[in-house]
């Protein structure tokens, strides 16, 4: 399975392209801080067993250990939207 990380995950582009990309077949961490986000925007996806979300700073580094689908399926992508 492919895995993406997207910033800004639970804002209106975000939230859509998370459940784009679960819709796919991918494994789906999505990175907000709820600053504009909503998490009420990613309902759909939170419902999948493949959709990781993190309320985190993106200006704040992320460490590879707190983002559990890079151990299990690599990092394939990166959509930056934050």
């Amino acid at each position: 399975m492919k895995h993406v990380l997207i910033t800004g995950g639970a804002g209106f582009v975000g939230s859509h392209l998370c459940d784009l990309f679960l819709s796919k077949g991918y494994a789906v961490t999505a990175v907000d801080n709820y600053l504009t986000g909503r998490r009420s925007n990613l309902t759909r996806a939170l419902e999948s067993p493949h959709f990781d979300l993190i309320e985190h700073d993106v200006s704040v580094p992320l460490r590879s250990k707190d983002v559990p689908y890079i151990a299990q399926h690599g990092l394939h992508g990166v959509l930056h939207f934050a």
